[in-house]
């Protein structure tokens, strides 16, 4: 039975949507630790927004046939972006990683076997944000977010980090629309708050990914308090 279990689950294809625009600094080490990944079956979508550094010439370096580059006919917005990019997608769970933020080589295979439930849509994880002073923050160290249908809880205070995110494709085909392309700074939060009206979530305790906060990233959380909070590069962390 255990068996039977392992070889579905490799059985299973994740799709991985990275969307670039200029992000040669540190898209290597994004690409490094979806490489590092103990499961294996995965694709990795790669959508360049027609940067105009080096993004394109680092992709292009690995042989990986796994790795699947796309460079956009016009420049678009970020959620634009990646509904292009899922369009191109083949697996059947679809996971985001943008190119300056990392995962943990189990980050896949520890999420997967969430989605046995069949209410699942939407599986996160644990995660760490870091800045390049070397501070961390561990966003659900003191709380665990709520798990199952958290739709009313959504509604009181997003707590979902887009690099922990694994989603069941067919959840996504489900809706009338994917990424609000009017929308320029909550279109993740749309997109899931819908996305949880209908599915069940579902929360594995581990630290499995790490989000970089730097120069162009600013979000703060009226949740926050002071004391209790670190200020990472403008990003206020619960």
């Amino acid at each position: 039975m255990v068996k039977t279990k392992l070889h579905h689950y490799k059985n299973l294809k994740v799709s991985i949507v990275m969307n670039c625009f200029n992000g040669a600094k540190f898209v290597k080490q994004a690409i490094e630790s979806v490489l590092r990944q103990t499961h294996e079956n995965w694709e990795l979508i790669f959508w360049d927004n027609q940067s105009t550094d080096n993004s394109a010439k680092i992709i292009k370096n690995y042989k990986d046939k796994r790795i699947r580059y796309f460079y956009a006919e016009t420049f678009t917005s970020l959620g634009e972006a990646r509904n292009l990019a899922i369009d191109k997608t083949r697996g059947s769970l679809i996971a985001f990683l943008d190119c300056d933020d990392l995962w943990v080589p189990e980050k896949l295979a520890r999420q997967i076997p969430l989605f046995d439930k069949p209410e699942i849509g939407i599986v996160i994880s644990d995660t760490v944000f870091f800045n390049e002073s070397k501070k961390e923050k561990q966003l659900y160290k003191k709380q665990k977010p709520p798990e199952g249908y958290v739709f009313k809880d959504l509604l009181m205070r997003y707590f979902i980090s887009l690099e922990t995110v694994i989603i069941r494709k067919a959840a996504l085909e489900g809706l009338t629309e994917l990424f609000d392309t009017r929308f320029s700074a909550i279109e993740e939060y749309d997109l899931f708050i819908r996305l949880c009206h209908r599915w069940e979530l579902g929360y594995v305790d581990l630290v499995l990914a790490k989000w970089r906060v730097h120069s162009c990233l600013l979000y703060t959380s009226d949740a926050a308090d002071e004391e209790d909070s670190v200020d990472l590069g403008g990003r206020r962390i619960i």
